[in-house]
């Protein structure tokens, strides 16, 4: 059965997850669209921009975890972070190059799919909250 805490973390989570979408879309749009940025670097910049804000967000808002120092959780999050960036640039261009998805597209895709493995790994691992 599934308890209100769980879903609340759940929200919170989507709700932390969509400001991070917003700010690497937009950051992303930025670099590549107005400063003309390589478009996988402008990706990974931007997620990993994204992927801080989240961190924030998530230890002081959606875990409310302190028990843990600061530096041993982002650690933590940031062995996340690393598989995250990979896993989303390797959605983005084999999404993009070979399927000849539109790159915004292919992004979308890739926030999707990697909002899942994050959820997981936060909740389980960087946060032990659920």
């Amino acid at each position: 059965m599934i308890d209100f805490q769980s879903v609340l973390i759940f929200l919170k989570f989507s709700i932390s997850g969509l400001c991070g979408v917003l700010i690497n879309f937009s950051l992303t749009y930025l670099l590549k669209e107005k400063l003309y940025w390589n478009k996988y670097f402008s990706n990974s910049l931007s997620l990993s921009i994204a992927l801080i804000t989240n961190f924030i967000l998530n230890r002081f808002w959606t875990f409310q975890l302190n028990s843990e120092t600061i530096y041993y959780q982002f650690f933590k999050f940031l062995l996340v972070i690393i598989v995250s960036v990979f896993l989303n640039h390797i959605i983005v261009y084999l999404s993009h190059k070979f399927l000849k998805i539109n790159f915004y597209f292919s992004k979308l895709i890739a926030v999707l799919l990697v909002f899942i493995w994050n959820l997981v790994m936060h909740s389980f691992f960087t946060f032990n909250s659920i």
